[in-house]
């Protein structure tokens, strides 16, 4: 496709629905559509447009104020050997489970049966926490717990943070 060819992209934002504003978008801006917008709650939408034609969209909506820890196992059942782990994300995230990106706290992690917590950290690259112990801090509301299995049966992992309901998953050991 030669210059006079040449497509015409833009990006258009919408907050709750409503318009802030279109700018051009493609090779010559870097693939980068920059808007200012006056933030409040609800959801953020950036819509992607060639040649008049929606091509792409993405959407982030942020959380309403309650607050709830998710214990989300990456599978029930593991191999009752040391090779084995078992990844439990743990995230602050809202009654509908829109994450809690600015809300942190300190999680809790306690573990019962034939296993033990492997790490638990939170990805933030300024903490001075260590991933050995049974508690972190999260980081834009998100945590990692890995347990790896000392043996056959049912491990519990219990999950508690100020102002949440605590959360338990089971993994299942198995030979």
């Amino acid at each position: 496709m030669g210059p006079s060819q040449a497509l015409v992209a833009v990006t258009k934002l919408f907050v709750n629905g409503r318009s802030v504003g279109r700018q051009a978008s493609g090779a010559a801006q870097r693939y980068r559509s920059e808007f200012e917008a006056t933030y409040e709650p609800g959801l953020l939408e950036a819509v992607a447009w060639r040649d008049g034609t929606e091509r792409g969209r993405t959407a982030i909506r942020s959380a309403k104020e309650e607050l709830v820890l998710a214990a989300d196992l990456d599978r029930a059942a593991i191999a009752a050997h040391h090779g084995d782990l078992a990844f439990v994300a743990l995230s602050l995230v809202d009654g509908d489970g829109t994450s809690h990106v600015v809300r942190d706290r300190r999680i809790d992690v306690q573990i019962d049966g034939p296993g033990v917590l492997q790490g638990l950290g939170s990805a933030n690259p300024a903490t001075e926490e260590g991933f050995t112990g049974t508690s972190c801090t999260t980081f834009n509301g998100r945590a990692l717990a890995i347990v790896r299995p000392t043996g056959e049966g049912r491990i519990v992992l219990c999950a508690t943070a100020e102002g949440c309901e605590p959360q338990q998953v089971v993994i299942d050991a198995r030979s």
